[in-house]
């Protein structure tokens, strides 16, 4: 069981790396654009999000409608997303430290998985938590130092952290779904 699940997490891991890894091309090679778009995008689904939270509250029940507050949420969501829309160019701001966190995050799961596997026979865990600790230390610069007052260059060299950190977490993937094969 606890193969499978290590297994199903680094499939999606994979996956995930892939897309995160095209994303880092795009901050690279046309970092403000990208960084709106993806905010542009965010806006998006917050809106959608809301819509369907207002239209999940009309085709519940009266009773349910008592205890929701899916309503509220929807109307909250929506002019979450246009306040997204308005203040685009200055959320960029904020794209180098949501990324460092992202990578902190998946930097400690990667430690989990590797102190799950270290009494596995044949496991190279300690090479997994090695380079998890260097993806940790990447995001924590990251967050550190987002260099606010040059957006274009910081979203450019975040790109390059993200897409080093993507490239390490997709060989770390790869690397545990062989072992598992074994």
């Amino acid at each position: 069981m606890f193969r499978e699940i290590v297994k199903n997490y680094e499939k999606n891991s994979i996956i995930v790396s892939i897309l995160m890894i095209i994303l880092s091309l795009f901050l690279i090679f046309m970092p403000f654009d990208s960084a709106v778009t993806v905010i542009w995008l965010f806006g998006i689904f917050t809106i959608v999000d809301g819509i369907i939270r207002m239209i999940s509250y009309f085709k519940t029940s009266i009773d349910t409608r008592l205890a929701s507050f899916e309503f509220a949420e929807g109307i909250i969501k929506i002019l979450s997303g246009i306040l997204i829309f308005i203040t685009a160019d200055y959320l960029v701001l904020f794209i180098p430290i949501i990324i460092g966190v992202w990578i902190i995050i998946n930097s400690i799961a990667k430690m989990q998985i590797a102190l799950n596997i270290r009494n596995s026979e044949g496991s190279n865990w300690i090479l997994i938590f090695v380079l998890s600790i260097i993806t940790l230390l990447i995001g924590i610069y990251i967050v550190l130092n987002p260099l606010p007052g040059f957006v274009a260059v910081t979203i450019s060299i975040l790109g390059v952290f993200f897409a080093i950190y993507e490239i390490i977490n997709l060989v770390e993937s790869i690397y545990m779904l062989y072992k598992l094969k074994d």
